[in-house]
């Protein structure tokens, strides 16, 4: 099923996760995150792949296992970076072969120190999204990704917001923001899309931090505003793991209860990965979510 034809009928829940480099930690993602995050039956799972793509062998072989053993619809990423269209043409008949009908299309981090030429056939997401929608007929139900705070490199929100509108033109059914602290900023940028013309489904993104050098890696790689708040809890405890998972879980329940007080379009949460966490969050906000996402 296309995620779109499942946000037509309700709010949704998803979580991200990433291929493993490594064979041993590919099979504990298989074989205990995947089934701990469909415990709390997510309408999708995104999954993502490595610079130049070089984890997405696994990553269609991920979407597969969602596919095939779990209730949720899978969300493979597919980048312009070093992507031609017999490339994009092979990875979308290997997915839809395996019943996977969702893609996430995004330009893709530029890698640093490579030889390898980044841009071929795609240069922007949109490029792809045009090009997907149009080879296979509208087979692929088509997502993109949006910034509460301006990708990097825009100049400024109201331009980053006018890309996002020729995104939306070229097929992208939904949206999945990048992560945000300050639930203010969100609505902040989901007034302005509207405005701008943005009319499908915006859901915002959530990453959960558990420890203080996470959260200095993502200011650096987003440019997210931090509440001071939630810096001076980190800045205190930095050193106590079991604080700053705690400060992490408890900060991270209020931002999802927040949203779904504001009657978002869905809650997507970046679980890196640690089902652990996830599932302690999920725990703690599960009477309002229960009501919430059903």
């Amino acid at each position: 099923m296309k995620i779109s034809e499942i946000l037509a009928k309700k709010k949704t829940l998803s979580f991200e996760i990433f291929p493993p480099k490594r064979e041993d930690e590919t099979f504990t993602l298989i074989d205990r995150t995947i089934k701990q995050l469909s415990i709390y039956k997510p309408d999708y799972i995104s999954v993502t792949y490595g610079a130049l793509g070089n984890t997405l062998s696994n990553t269609a072989m991920i979407a597969r296992t969602i596919k095939d053993n779990t209730g949720a619809e899978p969300l493979a990423h597919l980048t312009c970076v070093a992507s031609t269209t017999d490339k994009v043409d092979s990875v979308c008949t290997e997915l839809k072969s395996y019943g996977v009908e969702n893609i996430l299309t995004l330009r893709g981090d530029i890698p640093k120190n490579t030889d390898t030429p980044i841009f071929s056939d795609f240069r922007h997401a949109s490029d792809l999204a045009s090009y997907i929608k149009g080879k296979f007929n509208g087979q692929f139900g088509l997502a993109g990704a949006c910034y509460p705070e301006k990708h990097p490199e825009a100049d400024n929100l109201t331009s980053d917001i006018e890309f996002m509108k020729i995104k939306q033109d070229a097929g992208m059914e939904f949206f999945d923001s990048q992560l945000f602290f300050d639930n203010e900023v969100f609505y902040h940028f989901l007034l302005k899309a509207r405005k701008a013309g943005i009319t499908v489904p915006i859901i915002p993104g959530i990453m959960p931090v558990t420890n203080h050098a996470q959260l200095d890696r993502m200011i650096q790689i987003t440019g997210c505003n931090v509440p001071l708040k939630l810096r001076n809890y980190f800045d205190r405890y930095k050193n106590d793991k079991a604080a700053i998972e705690e400060i992490g879980l408890i900060f991270t329940s209020y931002q999802i209860l927040d949203l779904i007080a504001n009657d978002v379009d869905g809650i997507h949460i970046y679980s890196m990965n640690k089902s652990d966490f996830i599932s302690k969050l999920m725990d703690n906000i599960g009477y309002v979510a229960s009501g919430f996402f059903k």
